[in-house]
């Protein structure tokens, strides 16, 4: 076996690899011990996914949704407390809300100013940015891992996906987050966070879900969607328009939800 991303002998690797980290509720899109190598995994766990899920964004939104890490432990928001000057942690559980200290002494000051009735209010604020390098090498990452679990029920499936060259340079924009410099995507909201999709036999909230597109002009993207946000990444190369074309073609309409059979890359139709 060797790994998809630094192609070294990976038949001891232990470790499985998430392909949407556990962080974001994902047991479900593993792929199998040996496919990404010990070394690539822990150094994407330590190294991409878990700064970026340490961003506020992801904070924040972790948190709205209680999603917890490994441990079971629910991230906190950010917040204000003007009455007592310091900045505090959040958790909301429906209607109740729980603060706490950044640290002791603020955590003391801040049980004070609650006990006096000076600290009144609390403030939330509204982050809409991403930290767009670290999700950029997030998507990379994806984007290759999705290929794996597309591919590696068919027979020899490991020879195309680790030995072609067109992926070379987004693989190493995973691992190294060099040469480019940088590597765009698109973002755009499709439904909201706290959309409940019904059925017959109940609702159901969607996390994460994804996607690939091969498109008319013959480019293959990547398409994630987190918390009702879409990503999207071109496997080709750092650059973005095709698929922004593509949506103005298609209405704006997601591929996530596209009723027509897609086309697929020659990769795949073999």
């Amino acid at each position: 076996m060797r790994c998809i991303f630094c192609k070294g002998d990976s038949n001891q690797s232990r470790s499985v690899e998430h392909i949407i980290p556990e962080a974001l509720g994902n047991i479900e899109h593993v792929l199998p011990r040996g496919i990404v190598c010990d070394t690539c995994n822990n150094y994407f766990a330590r190294k991409v996914e878990g700064p970026l899920l340490e961003t506020q964004w992801f904070r924040h939104a972790r948190s709205r949704q209680a999603i917890g890490n490994k441990r079971g432990f629910i991230p906190p928001m950010s917040g204000i407390v003007p009455g007592a000057r310091l900045g505090a942690n959040v958790w909301l559980d429906g209607p109740k809300l729980t603060l706490g200290g950044l640290n002791e002494r603020d955590h003391k000051l801040l049980c004070s100013a609650l006990v006096s009735g000076r600290a009144r209010s609390v403030y939330i604020p509204l982050v809409d940015t991403i930290d767009e390098r670290l999700m950029s090498r997030f998507l990379a990452k994806v984007a290759v891992e999705i290929l794996a679990e597309r591919l590696m029920s068919v027979e020899g499936w490991e020879e195309p996906l680790i030995d072609d060259p067109q992926l070379d340079q987004l693989r190493r924009f995973a691992r190294m987050g060099d040469k480019p410099a940088s590597w765009p995507f698109l973002r755009r909201r499709i439904y909201g966070e706290d959309d409940v999709r019904t059925e017959a036999n109940g609702g159901y909230q969607v996390l994460h879900e994804f996607t690939l597109l091969y498109t008319e002009t013959l480019e293959l993207y990547a398409v994630l969607c987190v918390f009702g946000e879409e990503f999207a990444i071109n496997y080709g190369g750092p650059k973005i328009d095709g698929y922004a074309k593509w949506l103005k073609k298609h209405d704006g309409h997601s591929p996530l939800y596209l009723t027509d059979r897609l086309p697929l890359p020659p990769l795949f139709a073999a």
